[in-house]
């Protein structure tokens, strides 16, 4: 039986996580997949194809998480989106440590970043005005809103790259929270407090 496509891809991501996506050839690829570079082409015809397929397949990832944490983001459904955000990361970590690096080196997967990021933006956007409408935190103009969802994507998904390049040995699920976290307690009413401190992870 030859080896699939997802088999190589998925050799392919264990060694852009392990060596970071510029250190790794296609020939390393075959190699660990125990497949030929010639076989190896015919389901991806160059290094940009199989970024892009893994890309696809965390950005169809994401959607599903985004999906569900926007019917109605409580601060359990927001903790719970966070905890699967940051395992998620932890399984594709070579993209968000290397995102400069391939968004400049292949246009397309950065096309369909930036139309993801904007679409990431727009649920965090919902999820702030739905808490601020039911009294969770204080009131916030339209500018603040839109200032505060950049500012929590951002941290989001840059998290790993600035951990990495700091040079810090310790990234638990509990640091990703509480600096997640962290961004919106100053929001807190006295009901967003007291619906924090029934969080089962915090620190």
């Amino acid at each position: 039986m030859k080896p699939t496509k997802q088999h190589i891809q998925d050799h392919a991501l264990k060694l852009f996580n392990e060596k970071g996506f510029v250190n790794v050839r296609l020939q390393h690829i075959a190699d660990s997949a125990f497949v030929s570079v010639g076989h190896l082409a015919y389901h991806f015809k160059n290094k940009e194809a199989i970024i892009e397929s893994l890309y696809d397949e965390l950005k169809a990832k994401q959607g599903l998480l985004l999906a569900e944490f926007r019917v109605v983001p409580l601060f359990e459904d927001i903790n719970r989106y966070l905890i699967s955000t940051y395992h998620q990361q932890s399984e594709y970590i070579f993209f968000y440590v290397d995102t400069i690096e391939i968004v400049r080196a292949y246009p397309q997967i950065q096309k369909k970043y930036s139309q993801h990021r904007q679409w990431q933006l727009a649920q965090l956007k919902l999820m702030l005005g739905f808490n601020i409408a039911r009294g969770s935190f204080i009131p916030l103009a339209d500018q603040q809103v839109d200032h505060l969802s950049w500012q929590l994507r951002s941290i989001i998904d840059l998290w790993r790259y600035i951990i990495k390049t700091e040079g810090i040995k310790l990234e638990t699920e509990l640091t990703f929270l509480n600096d997640i976290w962290g961004v919106l307690t100053p929001l807190f009413t006295d009901m967003g407090n007291r619906e924090y401190q029934q969080l089962p992870l915090k620190g």
